[in-house]
């Protein structure tokens, strides 16, 4: 993987996203960790992809949940890998993807760290790579398991490194 694809000079974490970070894992640390009803009319925790990787390089999250069970089926940890398009910051994939989880009944949420990915679709590669400073580093390697079991890039080749911003 070429680590020269996104610049050290593209680093954008400031004080204040550090705070909001630390809010928002504060958060999440106090909420219940037990499962809630979802609300009405909001998707099914099955519903929920996985995995969503916009195009181009973006930040990404790794975020671990619970699912809720019901009768036929017991709860169950997910794991998600999330890119957002025109995430100033890596919180703010967080804060796209955490009320879709929380709405679907999810708990025991926990962003595990974050990065970059590279998703280029007409050469159909995908590198993860580099860290949040709000969340510290994903565990890129668990976050490409995530994507291949997806099934949603067969195809692609996939890369990872703990290297690069």
């Amino acid at each position: 993987m070429n680590n020269e694809t996104v610049s050290s000079t593209e680093c954008t974490t400031n004080a204040h996203d550090l705070t909001e970070a630390a809010r928002l894992q504060a958060e999440l640390s106090s909420q219940k960790s037990e499962p809630s009803a979802p609300l009405a009319g909001e998707v099914n925790s099955d519903d929920i992809p996985s995995v969503s990787i916009d195009e181009g390089a973006h930040k990404y999250v790794l975020v671990r949940a619970s699912a809720p069970g019901s009768s036929e089926t017991p709860s169950r940890v997910r794991t998600f890998v999330y890119s957002k398009q025109g995430a100033s910051y890596h919180r703010n994939v967080a804060e796209y993807l955490l009320p879709i989880l929380q709405n679907a009944g999810y708990y025991d949420i926990r962003i595990t760290g974050g990065g970059r990915i590279v998703k280029d679709s007409k050469s159909k590669q995908i590198n993860i790579f580099g860290y949040s400073y709000g969340f510290g580093a994903a565990d890129h390697e668990l976050a490409v398991e995530v994507v291949e079991e997806s099934g949603l890039y067969d195809g692609y080749t996939l890369n990872w490194s703990n290297d690069g911003y």
